[in-house]
């Protein structure tokens, strides 16, 4: 791999501990005989990690092996190249047109079960959530909707306490009955959980009538949450965890009107076929009933959406300027994007993902001369290798084996993103150290004689699946960021390895969503194959990673793959309230998803984003994951 020649936010080539040499055991030089398959996993016990389950063919390091890492799992952190933006002694301004790209057309305006990131930074403008992350200290958790908020003290009920002299643009009252309304949607397991619903994993669960006749109703609503009064509202966990509330603070839990969705029957439930009223933007802008800064003016549907501000916002003072302009230009408008920035037509990419590669946005900081600031988020984008392991040719755990080892991380990262990546570990560093899974079979470099033994023992789980001479897929890729690079890259490194071939199918953003929530029925395996997609950090947890992607419901799980020992490793872990414990768990939950006894997504690289941010936008911290802080209520223009 040639060696980076860009100021790299994350070290990956770190020296080896003594003793790493043990982490090389799986594929041994010599001919050596694979291990024998083990008898199937017990279910782990409540009161201990589970051993890790080493499949056939494909051994991994043990977990004693491996690199402790410090308590806490800090998240990895990045050096901006210029200095961020400083706030003016003058203080914020008021008035003008803040002019924003995005990165594709808006996928949902509703966030029921919402996966979109295209999608939450068009709606997060005109609602609010009870809490959210503060704008400038960007870890902590501030009230939105809610004025203050207890806990108990065994940890197990919080109780939110709604701000008077609330109101919808339609002037109806906010009141408890909203968040009622709103929150036992995401609440419902009749509802993919999406990011709206990442909060109910530590809630009572809710119970529902007839969940497969339909009916999908309510048993225990007032268990998981009540309304004690207009302005006070009470959700009960099953256990104390600081993570709850984290997830209730991200851009996507938002709080909608509810006597609008009341009157809706088609709200209650996600149903593609009979989407609720309020997931349509010119329904949005006709019924003229949102809470937030700003008010949806017009939607010109892959093309842009304006918002004006909200005169009657209840936040006194905010937001700052009197209209935002997003418009859309999608990865085959790359260019157009570059000479809009340079040209001065744009004042920030609205998110942290773009169409843009790393060595795009630091070449754009010189062209302009340091008028556009490229601020590093902290925790970026899981990107992945989906397999649909409902179609035949993934059926096998052989199969994905093969690819898992494969595929050429390294040659990814150099060749799609600028040697910019950050962890290779399938829980992206927050158990296994990062150095210790470079050097895990299927990982290390494929130049090394390592990698040549895995893309041996690769070739030979192909012929024992059957298909020594591989087989035929459809790649399904979207056309926004490096997903069609991604896929060019992966598809040449399988047909090489193992004869896998294919053509690729690149669709718009919202049509490739769509194809890939095919699969989701269990009566049904879907319309796609394989894709490259990423699964963008909520927030820097370990319960992120598997609330995305490894568990049933997630965002990036489309097949609902599921498997007993991941979800009862997910389930003691996030009640461990000891990091170092809780590590260990994870360290025995990223081994055997590594092996691929069973397995739906092939980690590829935690991946760095940034905000494009002109140093006339004033107000604006980068956030430390890609998913919240979109309202834009804070952001001003000094010019």
């Amino acid at each position: 791999m040639k060696p980076s020649t860009l100021g790299r936010p994350f070290l990956r080539t770190l020296p080896l501990i003594a003793g790493a040499a043990a982490l090389m055991v799986g594929i041994a030089c010599g001919g050596a005989e694979a291990p024998a398959a083990p008898a199937a996993p017990a279910a782990p016990a409540a009161t201990s990690a589970p051993a890790v389950a080493q499949p056939t063919n494909t051994p991994i390091p043990e977990a004693a092996a491996a690199t402790a890492r410090p308590t806490n799992t800090p998240a990895p952190t990045a050096t901006p190249r210029v200095v961020a933006t400083p706030t003016p002694s003058a203080g914020a301004t008021y008035g003008g047109t803040l002019r924003m790209s995005a990165y594709a057309d808006t996928k949902d305006w509703d966030p029921l079960g919402s996966s979109s990131l295209s999608s939450v930074i068009s709606y997060s403008q005109l609602y609010n959530q009870i809490v959210q992350y503060d704008t400038v200290d960007t870890n902590a958790i501030t009230g939105d909707l809610a004025a203050s908020w207890d806990v108990s003290p065994d940890g197990l009920t919080y109780t939110f306490h709604l701000r008077d002299d609330m109101q919808w643009t339609d002037g109806t009252e906010i009141t408890s009955a909203d968040v009622m309304a709103t929150h036992s949607r995401y609440a419902n397991p009749c509802n993919s959980t999406g990011r709206s619903g990442l909060w109910r994993n530590y809630t009572v669960k809710m119970e529902v009538v007839d969940k497969d006749g339909g009916n999908c109703t309510p048993t225990n609503q007032d268990a998981v949450l009540r309304a004690i009064d207009d302005k006070t509202v009470e959700f009960n966990l099953q256990f104390a965890s600081g993570a709850f509330i984290k997830f209730l603070a991200i851009d996507y839990a938002k709080v909608l009107p509810g006597h609008l969705l009341d009157a809706d029957p088609n709200c209650a439930v996600r149903d593609a076929a009979n989407p609720c009223s309020l997931n349509l933007g010119e329904n949005i802008i006709e019924m003229g009933t949102t809470s937030g800064p700003f008010i949806l003016e017009e939607y010109q549907v892959g093309d842009f959406y304006y918002v004006n501000k909200n005169p009657d916002y209840f936040k006194d003072g905010r937001p700052y300027v009197d209209r935002i302009e997003h418009t859309i230009f999608t990865g085959q408008a790359k260019d157009t994007l570059i000479a809009n920035f340079e040209a001065g037509r744009l004042d920030m990419a609205n998110g942290g993902f773009t169409n843009l590669s790393p060595t795009q946005y630091f070449d754009l900081e010189k062209s302009t001369n340091g008028e556009y600031v490229a601020h590093p988020i902290a925790a970026g984008t899981n990107w992945g290798l989906m397999l649909n392991v409902k179609k035949p040719q993934f059926q096998s755990h052989l199969v994905r084996q093969a690819i898992n080892l494969a595929v050429d991380r390294q040659e990814i990262d150099e060749r799609v993103f600028d040697n910019s990546g950050g962890s290779y570990c399938p829980l992206m560093g927050l158990a296994h150290a990062n150095e210790v899974c470079m050097d895990w079979v299927g990982i290390r470099p494929k130049d090394s004689a390592g990698g040549q033994e895995d893309l041996a023992e690769a070739k030979r789980l192909m012929a024992e699946a059957g298909v020594p001479d591989g087989f035929e897929v459809q790649y399904t890729v979207r056309q926004v960021g490096n997903y069609p690079d991604q896929c060019q890259v992966v598809k040449q490194q399988l047909q090489d390895a193992l004869g896998i071939t294919g053509d690729i199918e690149t669709l718009p953003s919202a049509a490739g969503y769509a194809k890939y929530g095919t699969s989701r029925a269990a009566d049904s395996d879907g319309d796609w194959e394989i894709s490259c997609q990423g699964e963008g950090m909520v927030v820097f947890d370990a319960d992120a990673v598997y609330g995305g992607v490894y568990l049933k419901g997630g965002t990036r799980n489309y097949t609902d793959w599921s498997n007993d020992q991941v979800v009862d490793w997910f389930e003691l872990q996030k009640v461990e309230l000891d990091a170092d414990a809780r590590r260990e768990i994870n360290k025995e939950a990223e081994l055997w998803l590594h092996s691929f006894a069973d397995n739906h997504w092939v980690t590829l690289q935690l991946g760095q984003l940034f905000w494009l941010v002109h140093q006339d936008v004033k107000g604006f911290t980068a956030p430390s994951t890609v998913q919240y802080q979109f309202k834009h209520e804070d952001l001003w223009l000094d010019r």
